[in-house]
């Protein structure tokens, strides 16, 4: 029963800092004490100690020797490399969807509400943002393939949606959704060889975004 309890508390501290981190309000380099997050739960450092490590494995946490645990700070290096490997991911969630002849309704939903969104006043990139990661995440669970699908989400691409949104404005919305709907509409014909090409091609343009970026820096 102790180890329940404290495996229970190690990922509730996991979750909120997770949530934290995501949504901004734990900042790129800030230091996690795990003192104070040991007061904060009424626990001693222990599953404080196990959490950050959880969070250091899934890439929102790194923890220096002799110096403690920070929230990483991601780099446009980070985002170029975390969207080649998404974008092969993402390649194969397409092959997998056309040869399994999946119905496309739930991908569909999403657009036609991205759609809302990108005709509204004021414009809610956020909201938006969001529904873009939840369009990825939802053709890639479509394929049924669990060990896909872990994989994809152990990307962290919620956080990299932030990033996403700073960037957006109306023209490329419209760019974005009209490349979504062609992906849809490769998988209702089961064209896997168009599906996987334009997949790759519309994450690569992305990339190499990215990695003009970290260059420039």
């Amino acid at each position: 029963m102790q180890i329940q309890k404290t495996n229970s508390l190690i990922d509730q501290i996991y979750e909120l800092l997770k949530n934290q981190i995501l949504q901004g309000t734990l900042s790129d380099g800030e230091k996690l004490s795990e003192n104070t997050l040991a007061f904060q739960f009424s626990c001693s450092r222990t599953p404080v100690r196990e959490a950050l490590k959880r969070l250091e494995q899934d890439g929102f946490v790194s923890i220096i020797a002799h110096s403690g645990s920070y929230v990483r700070d991601t780099t446009m290096t980070d985002y170029q490399q975390l969207t080649e490997v998404r974008a092969y991911l993402e390649a194969l969630a397409i092959r997998l969807n056309c040869e399994n002849h999946v119905l496309t309704a739930p991908l569909e939903a999403i657009l036609d509400a991205m759609d809302e969104i990108s005709t509204a006043t004021p414009l809610d990139i956020q909201a938006f943002s969001k529904l873009h990661y939840q369009f990825h995440l939802t053709l890639v669970e479509l394929a049924q393939n669990e060990l896909l699908s872990q994989t994809y989400k152990r990307l962290n691409l919620s956080k990299s949606a932030l990033l996403f949104s700073q960037n957006l404005n109306s023209k490329g919305i419209k760019k974005t959704q009209e490349e979504h709907r062609r992906l849809v509409e490769a998988i209702k014909e089961g064209n896997t060889k168009a599906g996987e090409h334009f997949m790759l091609s519309h994450l690569w343009r992305k990339r190499d975004r990215f990695k003009i970026e970290a260059e420039s820096v």
